[in-house]
């Protein structure tokens, strides 16, 4: 009699007042390209205030399921989920699939549980409180299972609708934010290291789509760190399921600033060239935004001063996620995220590599422009953005598994 729902909750795009259709009709298109592996089992339903519902034509295996929800879990735009049975709002009917629910959901071995009811239809002919305690004394003596109000072990959930009820016991967290492709358009620097990955999920919860760029110093670094670099973006796929990586060369520009510049301002220099390369791809891409790693005061380069120095090459806006954040909890995110276990292995950096051993901390703006005036910019930039690679990314089920097992490794 019952049938199963998997509804999807989003809280940030309910306020959006108007413009909600907007932003709930982007979270349905990404969930469909997400999920579409599964179209014999799913089908979407009309949206219901701040939910969308996606009725199960037949029953998930195991392995599906858990696919599923973790593609749910990494939606961005997404609050919480939840499967439920939805069974037809008469009494009788709700007191048999909830204890049938129970029978098959309660975890046993003496464990406590409550029942919760929410009556919103107030019409009904019985209270929230009479449809508990009815339901509650129905498990206890079918399964024999303890009560406990406060601090239960497992909690079963009933809210009852005019037409429908729903029956469930899990509410799974989501990413929340808003859905990919809300928020514009950016363009993302990506390291091999742990920060960059992190602040470009980020910004991908706020709604932005991205494209990423790296700055390789092949053959002077190993092949295996562009590599490296190629899995942290088909992680980052599995949020943003089309996604396309820029490979940019910057040998030349590097062995341009040793030979004509102050040692100490390398890494100053070598990262306006960065900005500089990211907006030329920016405005290929429509782009209206760079994105960078950048956490205040972490190395050298991330100085208040620094970064200063390095973002005036730019008329386009420097969006820093990181700033604030410390170390410990750029990790944890990694570690959430899926992204660490790749990160954490040993690797060539084209910004490392370069690092001279008294690096500039607050660099003078007068300074920097002198001894960017003695570089050939203009022909340095458009030379390394005739060697650039692109590699595409499409949504993947077999990345996503790959995920699970790197979020496993933490």
């Amino acid at each position: 009699m019952s049938k199963q729902i998997i509804i999807v909750n989003f809280e940030e795009i309910y306020l959006k007042g108007q413009n909600q259709k907007f932003f709930a009709d982007r979270l349905r298109e990404q969930l469909k390209i997400k999920l579409a592996a599964f179209k014999d089992y799913l089908h979407f339903s009309r949206r219901h205030g701040g939910s969308i519902f996606i009725e199960l034509r037949k029953a998930l295996p195991d392995e599906e399921r858990m696919l599923v929800e973790e593609i749910l879990r990494r939606t961005p735009g997404i609050t919480g989920f939840y499967t439920v049975w939805s069974v037809p709002s008469r009494r009788e009917v709700i007191l048999e699939e909830a204890l049938r629910f129970a029978r098959l959901h309660y975890p046993g071995e003496g464990k406590s549980f409550r029942v919760t009811a929410r009556r919103l239809k107030k019409s009904l002919p019985f209270t929230s409180r009479e449809l508990a305690a009815d339901i509650g004394a129905l498990v206890v003596e079918t399964l024999g299972a303890p009560v406990d109000l406060t601090r239960p072990d497992w909690t079963l959930h009933v809210k009852v609708r005019a037409e429908q009820t729903f029956i469930y016991d899990r509410i799974e967290a989501g990413m929340g934010g808003l859905p990919v492709g809300t928020s514009g358009r950016g363009v993302a620097a990506l390291s091999g290291g742990i920060d960059s990955p992190v602040a470009a999920a980020m910004m991908m919860t706020r709604g932005m789509t991205l494209d990423l760029v790296h700055f390789h110093s092949v053959p002077r670094t190993s092949p295996r760190s562009v590599d490296k670099v190629k899995e942290l973006a088909r992680v980052l796929s599995v949020y943003q399921p089309q996604l396309r990586l820029f490979l940019v060369p910057v040998l030349d520009i590097q062995q341009a600033i040793a030979q004509n510049t102050d040692n100490k301002l390398r890494l100053v220099l070598l990262r306006r060239f960065m900005l500089l390369l990211a907006e030329r791809l920016a405005g290929q891409t429509g782009a209206q935004a760079l994105v960078t790693g950048d956490a205040l005061g972490q190395v050298a380069s991330q100085t208040l001063e620094n970064m200063t120095a390095i973002s005036e090459v730019t008329a386009l806006p420097v969006l820093r996620p990181l700033v604030a954040l410390d170390k410990k909890e750029i990790i944890r995110r990694a570690r959430a995220l899926g992204t660490y276990a790749v990160s954490i292995r040993p690797h060539d950096d084209a910004c490392a590599m370069f690092t001279p051993e008294n690096p500039e901390t607050r660099a003078r703006l007068d300074y920097v422009h002198k001894q960017w005036a003695r570089l050939d910019v203009d022909q340095l930039v458009d030379d390394a953005l005739a060697r650039v690679e692109t590699v595409d990314y499409g949504f993947d089920l077999e990345q996503v598994k790959k995920v699970m097992q790197y979020v496993r490794e933490k």
